[in-house]
């Protein structure tokens, strides 16, 4: 019997008796088949049918699947897309924008009407044709796996699995139980028409490759699912990777490691700069080996700060430690600095608290100390926290933002003086953000570059008596 009684969804699609399913049909023999054999094992469905408009007899088929719902008494949803302006406007094939538009109307009916699964009829034979596909793109394991029978998260859902459980059903069988059921698909002639890509596969490459291996289709078949152990194997390498080279995560967009990166092996670093790259923009295709050799080779690369357009409109930004990917239009980070705008400085009282921009909070209190001064307050240990011997400093103290000339005594450089735009281009402040930096000043010199530097002459020894204080925090969102 057709997914061996259930068997299969249970196991490989993870499905449960009382789950919702909401299954995607076409009309043809397999999506009709996948309604049909879902309905017979008592699963509750809902049929959707997407219009395509992109035939004559588009309209009819929509009929048929609204006809064949009701004659089982499922629900039905329609919907209609237009893939041909969709494609256009995208800088898409007809064959992509089709495949997008018809998986994001499923997944939003889906999310609005609580289904647990989106459900799909690809069989064998369309698994087969997919690994042929990923194989002659030049595509990485995780292409030549193929589909998958359970993909969570997936291009459209963190949390609606999409599920084909006819994965390992050849359409023989497909056939042969339309028609011992007395089903009256429809039949979609674009699918002779060897203008689209996967036909051409279908109708001239694979028969001409069963002169070569009367068995290739099984041969194919059999290679995704060994490679599909192989790659869950290798996927818990990944997934440490992943963990030990991510710096931070802002707003959505993930910043690494780039000497953590540097030190994993070279198929690591492609896997994951392939995570990378599916962050953005989920399921996309054509990622191909240059792409991500370009990629490796910019982060690996000497020079400090560099950047590219890597694939899709997305660049690829490395500074210094740090990288991230992401659209030309966002940076990740500008919004996660402490930040001031220019104008008249600000004379800090003792105590006060001042906001800062991106939700920072400078924080200034006179403290006590006595003989037991701690080896933390001696050597300011936290960066962006400054503690300065009260009656060192050239009270009042100012906070402002750069100005031409600004110099520091950096603490350890015995003495000597440095220019507070040599100290951000050495420490490899990103230039963005240079000119908004807050700076913590006193008579003619910076006492105090919060994240990195504090003055010299102004910080606390065993001999203070008091001290101020310096503290900036970011803020928890509100």
């Amino acid at each position: 019997m057709l997914v061996k009684g259930g068997e299969i969804l249970k196991n490989r699609c993870k499905i449960q008796e009382d789950s919702l399913l909401l299954v995607g049909v076409s009309g043809g023999p397999d999506s009709l088949c996948l309604l049909h054999v879902l309905h017979e094992l008592g699963y509750q469905v809902i049929a959707m049918h997407v219009n395509h408009r992109l035939r004559p007899e588009a309209d009819e088929e929509a009929l048929v699947v609204k006809q064949a719902a009701e004659n089982l008494g499922v629900e039905f949803f329609g919907s209609e897309v237009d893939v041909i302006d969709y494609a256009s406007r995208n800088s898409l094939s007809i064959e992509g924008a089709a495949r997008e538009l018809r998986y994001r109307e499923l997944f939003n009916q889906a999310q609005s009407m609580g289904a647990d699964a989106v459900v799909v009829g690809h069989n064998a034979a369309d698994q087969v044709e997919t690994i042929l596909m990923h194989l002659l793109r030049g595509s990485a394991l995780g292409g030549l796996q193929g589909m998958d029978f359970f993909k969570l998260p997936n291009p459209w859902s963190e949390d609606i699995p999409l599920v084909r459980p006819f994965l390992s059903t050849w359409r023989q069988e497909i056939q042969e139980y339309v028609i011992a059921q007395g089903l009256k698909p429809v039949i979609d002639r674009s699918n002779q028409d060897v203008a689209y890509y996967r036909n051409r596969i279908r109708h001239e490459l694979l028969p001409y490759l069963e002169g070569y291996n009367p068995s290739i289709r099984e041969a194919l078949l059999r290679m995704g699912d060994i490679l599909k152990d192989d790659y869950s194997f290798i996927q818990q390498f990944i997934d440490k990777a992943w963990e030990d080279t991510v710096f931070k995560v802002v707003n959505g967009n993930t910043i690494f490691h780039t000497e953590s990166f540097l030190r994993l092996p070279v198929s690591l670093k492609r896997h994951l700069l392939r995570r990378v790259i599916s962050q953005p923009i989920p399921g996309l295709q054509d990622v191909g080996f240059e792409c991500i050799e370009r990629g490796i080779n910019l982060i690996a690369g000497g020079k400090p700060s560099s950047q590219t357009d890597l694939v899709a409109g997305l660049r690829l930004v490395k500074e210094g430690e740090i990288f991230w990917l992401a659209a030309w239009d966002v940076d990740p980070l500008v919004g996660d600095y402490p930040a001031i705008s220019g104008g008249t400085p600000s004379v800090l009282s003792i105590p006060s608290r001042i906001r800062l921009q991106n939700n920072w909070q400078l924080e200034v209190e006179e403290i006590p100390l006595f003989q037991d001064v701690s080896h933390q307050f001696l050597e300011n240990i936290n960066p962006f926290e400054a503690w300065l011997d009260i009656e060192k400093v050239d009270l009042p103290l100012v906070l402002r933002s750069r100005i031409k000339g600004d110099k520091i005594i950096p603490l350890g450089l015995n003495g000597h003086t440095m220019k507070i735009s040599d100290v951000m281009i050495n420490l490899k402040l990103p230039r963005r953000v240079r000119s908004m930096w807050p700076l913590i000043c006193a008579g003619d010199g910076v006492v105090w570059m919060p994240g990195y530097r504090i003055c010299d002459t102004d910080r606390i020894t065993t001999q203070t008596k008091k001290a101020i204080r310096l503290t900036l925090r970011q803020l928890l969102p509100t």
